[in-house]
């Protein structure tokens, strides 16, 4: 199966995001959000299809109910990564609804 060059982009646009956020949290030594992004960062690079992106941007609104405490050069980039799946994910609420 293709993969559709929406789930390219997206994975385009968004790995290197994901990498600062890994390299932020791993410069700080911040074990538990680190996890978290690095587990969701390689969902991403396997990511074949709209589903698994809509499923991986789920896992993603679930940061700020995990706990975690961020630095502000931390929320800066966790932020910059959450409002490119938001855009990412209303282009594909829009794409979505043609079908």
């Amino acid at each position: 199966m293709a993969i559709s060059d929406l789930v390219i982009s997206a994975r385009d646009q968004l790995d290197p995001l994901m990498c600062e956020v890994v390299a932020e949290l791993e410069a700080a030594d911040n074990a538990y959000p680190l996890a978290f992004f690095t587990q969701i960062l390689m969902s991403l690079r396997s990511t074949t299809d709209e589903e698994e992106l809509m499923e991986l941007f789920f896992r993603l609104s679930t940061t700020a109910f995990q706990g975690f405490v961020f630095s502000p050069p931390e929320t800066q980039r966790v932020d910059e990564l959450l409002e490119s799946c938001e855009q990412i994910a209303l282009t594909l609420s829009v794409g979505g609804s043609a079908h």
